[in-house]
């Protein structure tokens, strides 16, 4: 698990390593619509609506980004947190992420394409295992009035590696986010 975490840390100073006075930073949230299964024959699958989405169904809610003055191009931190506890047995789940995002044009309705890599860590009782997680979505983006942030929709597919320790199978999310950025 630490060895996930320093290599999204890593990963996310390496994509932001600009001088601080040509970027600018923003902060957001999205809700979606994701349909979660395995290629183990006969496990199923799931559907999920989310707003904001949550770590409980392998997805993000909150994002944190640094870009370009022009804001053509982004490097985010997407986490989310889901923490239960029952009669004295807890459960925890982490989904951090870190990913690039390049809009194609910059006008105020822009097309983008967004590549990430992090980390799902799952825990209870006493147990606790992280396990790999890359995707990919392309969308579009509208900028909100006086440059103040921006509304976005994306298609992305998310691929959630085996977790050998507790047994859970490899997935993949194939779903639609909605979300807001604000400016900073």
């Amino acid at each position: 698990m630490r060895g996930a975490i320093a290599l999204t840390l890593v990963l996310a100073v390496l994509l932001s390593s600009r001088p601080a006075q040509s970027g600018s930073w923003s902060l957001g949230s999205h809700m979606g619509l994701a349909h979660i299964s395995s290629g183990v024959e006969g496990s199923g699958s799931s559907f999920s609506i989310a707003g904001p989405q949550s770590a409980f169904v392998y997805q993000p809610g909150l994002r944190l980004g640094f870009g370009d003055e022009r804001r053509l191009q982004e490097v985010q931190l997407d986490v989310g947190f889901f923490w239960l506890d029952q009669a004295g047995a807890s459960y925890s789940l982490l989904d951090l992420s870190t990913s690039y995002q390049r809009c194609l044009s910059g006008g105020p309705t822009a097309p983008f394409a967004n590549l990430g890599l992090g980390f799902l860590s799952e825990g209870s009782a006493g147990r606790s295992s992280a396990s790999g997680l890359f995707g990919l979505g392309v969308g579009v983006r509208h900028v909100i009035r006086e440059r103040r942030g921006a509304v976005r929709a994306e298609g992305r597919v998310d691929w959630l590696l085996r977790d050998k320790t507790t047994d859970r199978p490899a997935l993949t999310t194939i779903g639609l986010r909605l979300g807001f950025d604000l400016w900073l």
